[in-house]
């Protein structure tokens, strides 16, 4: 699987845009405890991956989830994944309440999912 690391967004008045970085946190240390490997953005959507890979990492976990279930469970298999830089741009997400209440919803997806495969397999 290969995973989009893209440059940093600017926000439409040219500022720095995005979050606080609690969710990205989350997921990269996350995946680092879990399966050893410290993506640079574990949250990237930007991904290629071959038909055995997603049919290996099958049922994907849920919503914002999905990124940090995915590269856990793909590790943990053995598959490879590689980070590649791309010149891609995407909107960022302010910092209005509507944001906010956007980022809490990841944080709880993304916990959501650590916590699935933190849980020893039964």
């Amino acid at each position: 699987m290969t995973i989009a690391v893209l440059p940093p967004q600017a926000d439409p008045d040219g500022g720095a845009g995005g979050g606080h970085g609690f969710v990205v946190r989350l997921s990269r240390r996350g995946v680092l405890r879990l399966a050893g490997f410290e993506p640079t953005q574990p949250l990237s959507g930007q991904r290629c991956l071959t038909r055995a890979a997603f049919d290996s990492a099958r049922p994907l976990a849920p919503g914002f989830g999905v990124e940090t279930g995915l590269t856990i469970d793909l590790v943990r298999k053995g598959f490879r994944v590689v980070e590649v830089p791309v010149p891609l741009r995407h909107r960022v997400t302010g910092r209005d309440l509507a944001a906010q209440l956007h980022r809490g919803v990841q944080y709880v997806h993304v916990a959501r999912a650590l916590a699935v495969r933190w849980l020893p397999l039964g």
